[in-house]
């Protein structure tokens, strides 16, 4: 039992040290921390997405969908690799995408969503 409950002390105590990402001590570390804001950035993308396609029209609906399953496409060509995925590479990304579905939402509602700018 006191095996059990020292691991787990040692365990937590890693885990804690492991969230503190501005000293990252290993590359397990930095890892870690990496896909922290990758999922966080997904997280975000997923919410801007759902908030333009909220503002758009049927037929714009269906050409940001086709926009984002192309890019959803690029982005997994281009960050996976013959060793697995470069999650640096898809948090690079996904920032980028964020960044463009937040410029269509301002767009939407300062002169209205722009269907040329959809695709």
């Amino acid at each position: 039992m006191k095996n059990i409950l020292l691991l787990s002390a040692l365990l937590f105590a890693g885990f804690a040290y492991a969230d503190n990402c501005d000293s990252a001590r290993n590359t397990y570390d930095d890892i870690y921390c990496t896909n922290k804001v990758y999922a966080s950035a997904d997280d975000e993308l997923n919410k801007n997405y759902q908030a333009l396609r909220a503002k758009l029209s049927n037929q714009q609906k269906s050409l940001l969908k086709s926009s984002q399953l192309q890019w959803i496409r690029e982005r997994d060509e281009s960050c996976t690799t013959d060793t697995g995925v470069n999650v640096n590479c898809r948090l690079e990304t996904t920032v980028e995408r964020n960044q463009w579905l937040q410029e269509r939402l301002r767009e939407c509602k300062t002169i209205g969503c722009k269907t040329s700018t959809l695709r």
